[in-house]
């Protein structure tokens, strides 16, 4: 189901110029999802009878998670940024975050390293403890702030730092009992040797060969990449050519797509527990797995007859009452929304954490649709969207799992079914100018606008984001 612009020009400068013209084409929200009323809420029984359907199937399919990495841990640093720039405004909070900073998993590389550069405990004065935060920073020291965040170590067990990329391998190999997973990170070409390096490292300390998992590496495609223009609406140049940057994570739809595997787990790559908390979190990734299994087995059935040419009104029926999916009833229409690609998406009770939420939307297609909708997708000067957006109630963790073949066990092109008009206009910093960036539809927004969604709900104990470097001494990414 492609939009009106074709696939072959989408990503052309033309059509780049052409959105910025045209500016942000917000969401037309209609209500926010809420339990059982778009978002399923399950009982004990039934959870168990998901996670044991996924259990039961697993070892017949192929298994793999997909992790957007390539993102700098720049944003994770900010505060400390701030401090050492001005620490005589921030010696308070600076004095407070040393009174917890043995508690970082990284804190003795740390220590090694400022002794290395002859800098006196940082017990000393607040002068010695911005050389510290400088030290791990800096490119004279640790240089945090230029690595990519999947390498900066998150955990600690018994003396050993465990990163993000070592937690993402930990929960592959939970989520089957047969079988190698494939675990696929995007990244910045710049850093694949580093995470090389850390997965290498990870599976030493997992004590697993590197035949036990199947770990890839994906870049996204500089053909994705969009225009710069300054707050005049000009394109920037350099060395006469027009500056570009990344077009966000709904790039990343051409790596999904390119993946081959029957159930696809998708999660960032900050949102890791410690390890004693990956038992709760593995039950519920499986949980959602077993819908996922589930609600293509009930697609699969009017599919098997819709091939035989009959229409089974009583399946689509069923269908639509225990998935609230907008399934058609007319023969053609419903031919064309089985080819679709199928995700169930847990959603956590709201708790103040930024980001998008889920939502019942306008549809040209099904009237009204399942959305994730990020904040930058909804025009707040309209009284009654921003109502209904603060109205929800649960929030968006990435927490997916989708299935990309078809119901005719083909792969599908997952590019026919993003809803191109949903990029969006952001306003962005360039070498401390003031920027606007063209962003395509975000990955698990208007990337997936028109696949079959699902949304369940999930506990927040298992949605554990690192985005800022304090997060760390949340006790989910503790010892105890």
């Amino acid at each position: 189901m492609a939009e009106v612009s074709t696939l072959e020009n989408h990503f052309s400068i033309d059509n780049q110029k052409r959105c910025f013209e045209r500016g942000t084409q917000y969401v037309k929200l209609l209500r926010a999802a809420s339990s059982n009323s778009g978002i399923h809420v399950f009982g004990r029984n039934d959870k168990m009878d998901y996670v044991a359907r996924f259990e039961s199937e697993s070892a017949e399919l192929s298994v793999a998670k997909f992790v957007p990495a390539s993102g700098a841990a720049s944003r994770m640093f900010k505060e400390l940024i701030e401090w050492t720039n001005n620490p005589k405004k921030h010696a308070k909070a600076i004095k407070a975050f040393f009174e917890k900073a043995e508690m970082l998993p990284f804190f003795d590389q740390w220590m090694e390293v400022c002794n290395g550069l002859d800098i006196e405990t940082y017990e000393a004065g607040i002068d010695s403890k911005v050389a510290w935060l400088k030290a791990l920073l800096y490119d004279h020291g640790m240089n945090f702030i230029k690595m990519p965040k999947g390498v900066i170590p998150f955990h600690q067990y018994e003396g050993i730092s465990a990163t993000p990329i070592q937690e993402h391998i930990a929960e592959a190999m939970q989520l089957v009992s047969e079988g190698v997973p494939t675990l696929h990170f995007t990244i910045s070409p710049a850093h694949r040797e580093v995470f090389e390096s850390q997965v290498e490292l990870a599976l030493k300390n997992l004590n697993l060969d590197a035949d036990s998992i199947k770990i890839e590496f994906s870049v996204q495609d500089p053909e994705t990449d969009t225009l710069v223009l300054d707050t005049e609406g000009n394109s920037i140049k350099e060395n006469g050519v027009e500056l570009k940057r990344p077009g966000g994570h709904g790039a990343l739809i051409r790596n999904l797509s390119a993946m081959d595997a029957d159930v696809i787990f998708i999660k960032n790559i900050d949102n890791v527990a410690h390890g004693r908390l990956l038992p709760e979190t593995i039950k519920y990734k499986k949980l959602l797995a077993g819908v996922l299994l589930d609600i293509k087995s009930d697609m699969q059935r009017i599919h098997d007859q819709i091939s035989k040419g009959l229409l089974d009104e009583v399946s689509i029926d069923s269908a639509r009452d225990k998935w609230g999916l907008r399934i058609p009833r007319d023969y053609v229409n419903v031919k064309e929304y089985l080819k679709r690609p199928i995700r169930v998406c847990g959603m956590v009770k709201n708790e103040g954490e930024p980001g998008g939420g889920p939502f019942w939307t306008l549809d040209k297609y099904t009237g009204e649709s399942l959305q994730i909708v990020e904040q930058s997708q909804i025009n707040k000067s309209d009284m009654r969207q921003e109502m209904i957006l603060k109205s929800a109630k649960h929030f968006n963790p990435v927490d997916i799992v989708c299935s990309i073949k078809g119901l005719d066990g083909n792969h599908i092109d997952l590019l026919n079914y993003v809803k191109f008009d949903q990029y969006f206009i952001a306003d962005k910093t360039l070498k401390g100018e003031q920027i606007k960036a063209l962003e395509w539809p975000g990955l698990w927004n208007g990337a997936m606008a028109h696949w079959v969604t699902v949304f369940v709900e999930v506990p927040i104990q298992t949605f554990n984001p690192v985005k800022e470097l304090s997060d760390l001494f949340r006790k989910t990414h503790t010892t105890t």
